[in-house]
């Protein structure tokens, strides 16, 4: 499967540290961020059971202790969808500014038209659905105006982590919309 090389966007974005804490409890310091994109442009996105209004979001993988983040792309579209890529284009790498070191690796890859089936049942998707490019944006928004209110399986407010996963949809957006 060939890797596009062009250079990542390099950005800085906050976070809260609560949030930080809680995503880095396991050793992790990185995520990879899966934009997997079908044949008819859409992108699958992914909501897990406890998501308030099962909001969807980017597809989003921890990255292991001394795992590179092109190995952890690979192993996470498999357990979190069963699809293989058919291209592979780094697009991003955010760095945020939280208590503890932290950051997620933006990918951009092609996929065949078919839908993901979830092979590890404990990453506990409800449902997958797809957005145009375009309509990132739109939930980048939408994360953002999540409710102040804690929950548990996140480990801080359903606010502060819809403006952390604000940012991957965000860049997504604003490449797609700069590509030819």
């Amino acid at each position: 499967m060939p890797f596009d090389h062009q250079p990542y966007i390099v950005t800085r974005a906050p976070m809260d540290d609560a949030g930080a804490r809680h995503i880095t409890r396991d050793g992790r310091s990185g995520e990879v961020c899966m934009v997997l994109q079908r044949p008819d442009g859409r992108i699958w996105c992914a909501a897990k059971t406890y998501y308030p209004g099962h909001i969807s979001r980017l597809l989003t993988g921890g990255i292991h202790p001394h795992e590179d983040p092109a190995q952890a792309l690979l192993r996470e579209v498999a357990e979190e969808t069963s699809l293989t890529p058919l291209t592979i284009t780094p697009c991003a790498h955010i760095s945020y500014d939280a208590g503890v070191p932290f950051a997620t690796y933006i990918y951009i890859c092609t996929v065949a038209d078919t839908h993901p089936v979830v092979i590890d049942e404990s990453e506990r998707i409800h449902h997958f659905d797809a957005l145009l490019p375009a309509e990132c944006a739109a939930r980048a928004a939408q994360l953002r105006g999540l409710p102040d209110v804690f929950h548990p399986d996140i480990g801080t407010t359903w606010h502060a982590w819809g403006a952390f996963r604000a940012h991957s949809h965000a860049i997504v957006a604003d490449w797609f919309a700069t590509q030819p």
